[in-house]
């Protein structure tokens, strides 16, 4: 398996390189949404429903913007996408500093739009790049660098945000500084739209999406779903343990998953990839089922850490697959709009996930919570492998 990871790497563009250094940057940058609730609690001090109405405005403006970005990479070059975006996050976050409540909280809501608005750029990126036998591997670099990112945002953002809030918009606003430098100096994939014409001379939205995908972006919505009990149950179920400090084990586990991310892409993507997309998407509903549902038979730290490694390579296969076969299989005049649904996706399927939840922990706890979601993320992987030998391979 070395040889095949090493290879893979070596295989890599000095183009992609380029690509998923951005990338580490630019989720070096979004400081201030990572901590969304923690920053705009202490930075801006507001009473409980405020903080929960800006909250969800900083989400829904970065989902608006990640709709829009889906649009763009088609109609303007990378790199004055990529300029736009990192010289209006550099102005917002600034433009925050100002003493007027609502124009600095606009602001910060102006700066979500645009990191919404440039992520789905690396993924058309990367398909640009990507080597064209190696797809799977560049996306799954693409993921490596993105997690990287967020490591070393949790670890320094963190710490940062314990001494002072400011200290945090200081250092998104360097951050913001360097993406807007690097990304003029860097030679960048071409994302033009004439990179259309050889789809189809109908217009981009007369271009038909093909059936796989469709079918891949509803197993894509499962596996978001499944991946959602990390933000609501997994906290709440750490806290009733008692166990240890919940909210120190929780950060524990996102700094674990991260860093597996980094170790492990790259040699399961090396063991994965002789399967097909939709086979993999299958065996990722699995490992988030039992990752997930076997802490319905543990409590002890060791134990919950040992299983934040089975539902990561669920992570790792389930967003690798899912881009892979949008790059593969969709049209170029597409792509931008379906990698721009892939977070809205993952929004729409975490609110379901806290819609079932709740009333499943109220009547049933924990354990049975964990165990229903569990069984089902196996069945839905086994069912999939098995609809798989029919028309749901490519």
């Amino acid at each position: 398996m070395g040889s095949a990871v090493s290879h893979g790497i070596k295989r890599m563009s000095p183009l992609m390189h380029k690509v998923a250094l951005l990338k580490l940057l630019f989720v070096l940058a979004n400081g201030v949404g990572s901590f969304a609730a923690l920053f705009m609690n202490r930075h801006f001090a507001l009473a409980d429903a405020e903080l929960a109405t800006t909250v969800s405005l900083m989400i829904i403006s970065y989902l608006a913007g990640n709709l829009l970005g889906g649009q763009l990479p088609g109609r303007v070059g990378s790199r004055l996408l990529l300029l736009g975006c990192s010289s209006t996050a550099l102005l917002a976050l600034l433009g925050s500093l100002l003493p007027i409540l609502p124009i600095a909280i606009g602001m910060i809501l102006l700066f979500m739009f645009s990191a919404g608005a440039i992520t789905p750029l690396f993924s058309v990126m990367t398909a640009r790049a990507a080597p064209s036998d190696d797809q799977v591997g560049a996306f799954a670099y693409l993921h490596l660098a993105s997690n990287a990112g967020g490591v070393l945002l949790f670890v320094v953002g963190g710490v940062l945000l314990s001494w002072q809030s400011q200290y945090l918009l200081w250092f998104t606003a360097a951050i913001s500084l360097v993406c807007l430098v690097t990304s003029a100096a860097l030679a960048l994939p071409l994302t033009g739209s004439h990179l259309d014409a050889k789809d189809t001379p109908l217009k981009a939205k007369d271009v038909p999406i093909p059936a796989v995908v469709i079918l891949a972006g509803v197993m894509f919505f499962v596996l978001s779903l499944l991946d959602g009990q990390r933000e609501y149950q997994f906290p709440l179920w750490l806290e009733a343990l008692g166990v240890s400090d919940a909210a120190y084990l929780f950060g524990v586990a996102g700094i674990v998953n991260g860093l597996l991310v980094i170790v492990l892409t790259r040699p399961l993507i090396a063991l994965s990839r002789r399967w097909s997309a939709m086979a993999n998407m299958a065996l990722a509903a699995i490992c988030y089922g039992i990752g997930f549902g076997a802490y319905a038979l543990v409590d002890t730290w060791p134990a919950i850490l040992l299983l934040v490694v089975i539902w990561t390579l669920g992570e790792i296969i389930g967003i690798t697959y899912m881009a892979t076969l949008i790059a593969q299989r969709a049209p170029v005049s597409r792509q931008g709009f379906l990698f721009s649904l892939i977070p809205v996706i993952q929004a729409a399927a975490r609110v379901l996930c806290v819609i079932l939840a709740v009333p499943m922990l109220a009547g049933l706890g924990f354990s049975v919570t964990w165990t229903v979601f569990g069984c089902a993320g196996v069945i839905f992987g086994l069912t999939c492998l098995f609809l798989r030998r029919g028309r749901l391979d490519y």
